[in-house]
């Protein structure tokens, strides 16, 4: 195992190709993953409803999917980056948008979410999860 530092891992991340060129995604930390529940709460259950659903991520808007690639990006709340983020194609966002996936849940959303919840129980903390409509 090599060893290294905090700051060579926060740089690191994939390599997603985009019209020839090469995108790094880091994912989202958990400051950026708050900012993106605070201005879109519609986010929150498509996270903590039933598991993370990247066709809910498409169908939440132009400006969830563009604010989600600019934070999985290294850029969170950053207007230019959700800017050019929506000029892409839709096809290309998912690219990217399933990348911010991998690198911010670790590849498995569902397996993620549990460890926080046993994380937040083994503190006492009360995780409620949204009612969805039947």
């Amino acid at each position: 195992m090599k060893k290294t530092s905090l700051s060579d891992l926060a740089a690191a991340g994939r390599d997603v190709e985009i019209r020839g060129n090469s995108v790094t995604v880091t994912g989202v930390s958990a400051r950026g993953l708050a900012s993106l529940f605070r201005r879109f709460p519609e986010l929150v259950a498509a996270v903590t409803g039933k598991g993370l659903d990247l066709s809910s991520l498409a169908t939440m808007g132009p400006d969830v999917l563009c604010a989600v690639i600019a934070a999985g990006c290294g850029a969170p709340g950053d207007e230019a980056a959700e800017d050019a983020a929506d000029r892409l194609s839709l096809s290309e966002q998912l690219s990217l948008v399933e990348a911010v996936v991998a690198e911010t849940f670790g590849g498995d959303p569902e397996a993620f979410l549990q460890r926080l919840g046993s994380l937040a129980a083994g503190a006492g903390v009360r995780v409620e999860t949204p009612k969805t409509a039947d």
